[in-house]
């Protein structure tokens, strides 16, 4: 994993963007499935935490593309949350506030979550709703 990407996973980043609730749920629907890194695909899925039509905590769980199975214990989360009708707030929480029994256990280094983040990341200044200076590093 690049320096960028540890500090990145370690750091969090936080952005408000331009897109509604629902629009932004169904564009990490659309996209999530095409993230990949080596060999594994992803799958968002709620917590409990969720507030329907308001604040998504979502984590970030692992699938084995050559079988298609779904890793119960997650690599990391992201939220989302309505800041107003065209505005979320999108959060990458630092590593160290994210507490999931067995998260270490698939990615004790970060990197399967930090690949996650960048290639997300891009989609959404890809989609113009994120203002970067270029895309990230894709690992």
């Amino acid at each position: 994993m690049s320096t960028f990407a540890m500090v990145f996973v370690e750091e969090g980043i936080e952005a408000d963007l331009p897109i509604n609730l629902s629009n932004m749920l169904g564009l990490l629907d659309q996209a999530v499935p095409s993230i990949e890194h080596n060999n594994f695909g992803y799958q968002v899925a709620s917590v409990s935490r969720a507030r329907q039509g308001v604040h998504w905590d979502l984590v970030v769980k692992l699938v084995d593309l050559s079988n298609n199975k779904v890793y119960e214990d997650p690599v990391g989360c992201i939220e989302v949350h309505k800041t107003d009708n065209d505005t979320v707030n999108f959060r990458v929480p630092p590593r160290s506030e994210q507490d999931f029994p067995g998260m270490a256990r698939l990615d004790f280094d970060g990197v399967y979550y930090g690949s996650f983040c960048c290639q997300i990341i891009n989609i959404l200044y890809d989609r113009g709703l994120m203002q970067l200076p270029g895309r990230l590093p894709t690992f």
